[in-house]
């Protein structure tokens, strides 16, 4: 057993090596007991190093006549040079004034202060709980604006400055996946990497992660799923799971806790081992705000006057209809500094609607001057230029463009404008730095973004807007380029408020007609269209004898919205928020529920044809979601759905002890979390140490819906249950009308058959 531990260490470091090593070039070993020698090639110089592996499993490196922990040989010049990429993060991600963010964490083993963690803080804190069975997967979630970019570059540069002081071993790698025209994780690896200017290629990140001396961050995941959609993203990020066998962690932002969800769905394609952290950001408070105002105060150097009638303007600012956003840090420090510029601004309605005009009045009196400091263009032809380039770069399927492409933009308004030369040479000299926009990710390359992408997002939202207000031109193309944001949608109902009420009807058959095609991408058309219709019924509040057809509804929510004699046909619904939704006197032609949240005191679903097999997985606010299909039938009745024909109600397909379905559906919790799950390891001790577990368990291996594994590694062995198939796959089981695998079927009839314990 030794020997062979000790050659799949010689192996795993023979396959390290070959991630630094040129192309085309090998890594040559040759073993002597338990030392070896490796030589291989990187930037075309030959280097040998001596190995050796002591008998409790740890492996040095002779360098220069002293030995090296093999992680240190790793992060050191002779391979990852981590102390040049630290120097590097600390060059690019500058500290900025602000107040920590806050962010609170689900997971049951974190136990925060009382006093609260901020998100920096409690990031780190678990951090440096790095899991010895799975790869640990930290999701922060939150919402655009909500300061999640902030968190995670001042998470990065503090572990950067801690590691240039000796402080850590471990570095965090800032991935921005935002504004990139990606798909795959290792071409916006690969591409951060290069803006570093370093020496290291995304093929040694997986390497580098599976050792625990670097953490890749990756800022946007959400922004990773690109033209081919949802699949290709998600698994791409399955596929460095894989890599990582198991080691090491991750951490990831996504805007939404549907991407997050989406992720756990999917992350058993294939064989990793993971476990999933997830972290919400927590909105500003008012001391939060109070920190930040009284800093920028001093930093202003204001009088207390002045101050207090600032105070009193920004409450006035973020009053009514604006009062959530006060909580978040993008328009509350926005809104502070625009104040103090100009203090007769008033917000009305629709703050970021407001702040745009604002930017737009300043840029169009102030920067766009001809030589007689006359105004080259209008606010409505600024305006124009900002939609043509948001519009440019969802084609692209990019956020940020070259100057080549800038130009051609610019081109292409001051001509259709009527305008002169001149004004194209001074719009292309200021561009970029215009409000809203800023320099591209690598700003020797020559590109400009959006600053940020709430900007985008209120842009791109009038493009659509009038796309969709419009009968000419065909919506596919306009919905196949991107997984569309919830802010565009509801962008889009803002500026179609005023018409929906009027052509609601015709703005939804433009939608349906968008999704019923097949085509490659009518996935991502159909859950674009379908974040349309939600947002357009959010607007609208009460819709009545309406019909929608082949669109998804992509998580998001329809809180608030009735839904009156409305005919939903090939409709999905995936894990929305249906606390107060009502669908009365509804009908439903092949709609399909998957972990729809509800509240069955609020909740209304009277939707004529919907069966119990329809709906995969049930959540009830502040409770776990359920898979069994008594239950789902059970809340289903209590939100007054009209499920009353034997082909419509649940029918077991076996009578199984309630302490045997206790236990699986105990289990299919945990594989929400993790997978796989270790029997050993105490975690879930009223799931593995009851009497019953072990029938259960044998019956679950006999049948092939988990697999008994003893992952390898030194010490006491570990037994791991890798499960496969999802969780609500395995509890639909029970419905004799669920479409499930036999296998399944077969497990709960010889668990019927087991007396209780």
């Amino acid at each position: 057993m030794a020997d062979e531990y000790e050659s799949s260490k010689r192996s795993s470091i023979e396959r390290d090596l070959a991630s630094f090593a040129d192309p085309g070039t090998t890594v040559e070993v040759s073993e002597a007991g338990r030392n070896f020698r490796a030589a291989w090639t990187a930037q075309d110089a030959r280097r040998e190093v001596l190995f050796s592996v002591a008998p409790d499993g740890c492996i040095s490196a002779r360098i220069d006549n002293r030995n090296l922990a093999y992680r240190s040989f790793v992060a050191g010049p002779e391979l990852a040079d981590l102390r040049t990429v630290a120097r590097r993060l600390l060059q690019t991600l500058k500290p900025d004034l602000s107040i920590e963010t806050r962010a609170e964490c689900d997971d049951p083993e974190y136990t925060a202060p009382e006093s609260g963690d901020s998100a920096v803080s409690l990031l780190e804190a678990l951090l440096d709980r790095e899991s010895d069975v799975a790869t640990r997967v930290i999701m922060l979630t939150g919402e655009a604006g909500a300061g999640k970019t902030h968190i995670l570059r001042d998470l990065v540069r503090r572990q950067a400055d801690k590691y240039m002081r000796g402080q850590t071993t471990r570095l965090l790698f800032y991935v921005n996946a935002q504004g990139r025209a990606l798909a795959r994780l290792n071409e916006a690896l690969a591409t951060e990497l290069q803006d570093l200017r370093v020496g290291l290629t995304y093929h040694s990140i997986a390497v580098l992660a599976r050792l625990g001396i670097l953490v890749p961050v990756i800022d946007g995941f959400d922004e990773l799923l690109g033209v081919s959609g949802y699949d290709d993203a998600f698994s791409s990020l399955a596929s460095l799971l894989e890599q990582l066998e198991g080691r090491g962690q991750l951490l990831v932002s996504a805007r939404s806790v549907y991407y997050e969800e989406e992720f756990l769905s999917r992350a058993d394609d294939s064989d990793q081992l993971w476990q999933h952290t997830p972290v919400r950001v927590i909105g500003w408070r008012e001391d939060d705000r109070e920190k930040y105002l009284s800093a920028w105060i001093e930093k202003k150097g204001l009088s207390g006057e002045k101050a207090a009638a600032l105070r009193g303007r920004i409450g006035k600012v973020f009053s009514e209809d604006n009062r959530e956003l006060v909580a978040k840090p993008l328009f509350f420090t926005r809104v502070v500094n625009l104040l103090n510029r100009n203090p007769a601004f008033a917000a009305g309605n629709d703050l970021l609607q407001k702040l745009a005009d604002d930017y737009l009045s300043r840029e169009q009196s102030k920067k766009l001057l001809d030589r007689q400091s006359g105004h080259l263009l209008t606010e409505k032809q600024l305006e124009r230029l900002m939609r043509e380039l948001a519009e440019e770069m969802w084609n692209q399927d990019t956020r940020a463009l070259d100057y080549r492409s800038v130009r051609e933009v610019a081109e292409y308004v001051v001509a259709d404008e009527g305008l002169p030369e001149d004004a194209k040479r001074v719009v292309m000299e200021k561009m970029p730095s215009l409000a809203f926009l800023s320099p591209g990710g690598d700003t020797k390359s020559g590109t400009v973004a959006f600053e940020h992408e709430l900007f985008f997002f209120y842009f791109l939202g009038k493009v659509i807007a009038e796309r969709l207000a419009s009968a000419e031109g065909d919506m596919r193309i306009v919905l196949s380029r991107s997984a569309l944001p919830e802010d565009v949608a509801d962008r889009v109902a803002r500026e179609l408020s005023a018409d929906a009420r009027e052509r609601l009807r015709e703005l939804l058959a433009r939608l349906v007609e968008a999704g019923r095609t097949e085509w490659h991408r009518t996935t991502q058309v159909r859950e674009n269209a379908g974040l349309l219709v939600m947002a357009l019924f959010r607007a609208r509040g009460e819709v009545e004898e309406c019909t929608v057809e082949s669109v998804v509804f992509p998580g998001s929510s329809l809180a608030g919205v009735r839904l009156t004699r409305c005919v939903f046909r090939n409709v999905t619904v995936r894990r929305t928020d249906l606390t107060s939704t009502q669908f009365v006197d509804c009908t439903a032609e092949e709609m399909y529920f998957l972990e729809p949240l509800v509240q069955p005191e609020a909740t209304r679903l009277q939707l004529d044809g919907l069966k119990v097999e329809q709906v995969s997985g049930i959540r009830v606010r502040d409770k776990e979601p359920d898979y069994d299909p008594s239950e789902i039938e059970r809340v289903l009745e209590n939100c007054e759905a009209p499920i009353l024909s034997e082909t419509s109600r649940f029918t077991p397909a076996a009578e199984v002890a309630s302490e045997y379905k206790d236990l699986v559906e105990r289990l299919t919790r945990a594989y929400r979390r993790a997978n796989p799950v270790y029997v050993d390891k105490d975690q879930l001790p009223k799931l593995f140490k009851d009497s019953a577990w072990s029938t259960v368990e044998q019956l679950l291996i006999a049948h092939g819906l988990v697999e008994k594994e003893t992952p390898p590694q030194r010490g006491r062995p570990t037994t791991a249950l890798r499960r496969r198939f999802l969780p609500a796959e395995l509890m639909s089981g029970l419905n004799a009308n669920a479409d499930v695998d036999r296998r399944i079927w077969a497990f709960w009839r010889a668990l019927a058959s087991e007396p209780p314990k």
